[in-house]
């Protein structure tokens, strides 16, 4: 017979995008094409993805690479 007292259930909190696909880093988000370029090229080796958010998604080169096998496009 058990002594600890049982848990309540928590609700688990929802994945993050790093979380769901596995990724090095949280990707920076834009709504703007434009937005997302420029910022993308003052980083080292960041590139802009085509989210499934309908958003810009600015990552690594490696994590880009992750993307792309998830099936999510370049921009």
């Amino acid at each position: 017979m058990s002594t600890q007292p049982s848990q309540p259930n928590k609700p688990e909190a929802p994945k993050t995008n790093r979380e769901i696909y596995g990724l090095r880093h949280e990707p920076e988000y834009f709504r703007n094409l434009a937005n997302a370029r420029s910022y993308a090229a003052r980083g080292k080796c960041s590139v802009v993805m085509l989210g499934d958010d309908e958003r810009f998604w600015v990552v690594c080169l490696a994590d880009a690479a992750r993307l792309e096998r998830a099936g999510l496009e370049w921009a």
